[in-house]
């Protein structure tokens, strides 16, 4: 259960950097990030505890490197396959966080080209 609590944090957390990293969080992305929690509710993965850690990183900011290095401490704890799923739904669910607003800033194009690149993905 520790590790997939350890992907929920890390899926918040990067959609939290994608929403915010062209320097506007945009209401239709906050709504996207909280439609998240409550799916993750819905199904029963998601303790009290963990999503206060969840909406408690809501206001905070969080840096390209933070994310790169906490997607590869998660990642640690699986198999390649395991890894490289893991990487394909973080990245369509930053695609949605980017999407959500109707617009895509080159800030937010970038960080996720860089961000696709330190794993090998594309």
């Amino acid at each position: 259960m520790e590790k997939l609590a350890n992907v929920v944090r890390l899926m918040a957390k990067t959609g939290l950097f994608f929403a915010n990293c062209d320097g506007q969080y945009a209401q239709p992305e906050k709504d996207f990030i909280h439609g998240f929690i409550a799916q993750i509710e819905q199904v029963g993965t998601i303790d009290e505890e963990l999503k206060k850690e969840v909406t408690g990183a809501i206001d905070r900011k969080y840096t390209l490197e933070e994310i790169v290095r906490d997607t590869q401490e998660v990642l640690e704890g699986f198999n390649r396959d395991e890894q490289k799923a893991i990487l394909l739904t973080i990245d369509a669910f930053v695609a949605k966080v980017i999407k959500a607003d109707k617009r895509m800033a080159e800030a937010e194009n970038a960080n996720r080209m860089a961000w696709k690149k330190q794993f090998a993905l594309d």
